[in-house]
């Protein structure tokens, strides 16, 4: 009789371990996906700008130029010196090619700084990437697994229930 009370209890401690496993698997999962995101929403805004640079620069007014700003500030919570440093290359170029356009100016600087915002889709993109990529995969074998546990606690539960009969 204490055989299967001891059985039971290890059955019982191996099913709370799991359960525990995998609800911290999840927590760490959420936690790596609500990351992804407050990335993905910052590289969004600065991606939107460099498109409004490339495409209308008469238009990259206040608003659009606080929209990048908090941004750049949020970035440092969020992201390595390599993006923080880019990011403050592009604020110059963006207001650059924002203040000579506003002047009807066109100056090197102003060609040299549309160069590099041009270049966004190659040089930031990738930095920003690195930051985003899932290193962390779906396992897709935890079903399978699962059952098996399950399928061996049942067989050491089974020949338990042989070996000590509750009488």
């Amino acid at each position: 009789m204490e055989a299967v009370q001891w059985i039971v209890a290890a059955i019982t401690s191996a099913l709370v371990l799991l359960v525990a496993f995998l609800q911290w698997r999840t927590a760490q999962q959420k936690a790596v996906l609500d990351l992804f995101e407050k990335r993905f929403k910052i590289y969004e805004v600065v991606k939107s700008c460099v498109d409004q640079m490339r495409t209308n620069p008469e238009d990259f007014g206040n608003e659009r130029q606080r929209e990048f700003l908090k941004a750049r500030d949020e970035a440092y919570f969020f992201f390595g010196d390599d993006v923080q440093k880019y990011l403050e290359r592009l604020r110059k170029d963006l207001l650059t090619v924002y203040d000579t356009t506003r002047f009807e100016a066109t100056t090197t600087d102003r060609d040299q700084a549309m160069s590099r915002i041009n270049k966004f889709y190659e040089d930031g993109q990738p930095l920003f990437a690195k930051y985003m990529r899932f290193s962390q995969t779906v396992p897709l074998g935890i079903l399978p697994k699962a059952r098996l546990i399950a399928s061996k606690i049942r067989r050491i539960a089974s020949w338990a229930w042989q070996q000590f009969p509750m009488k």
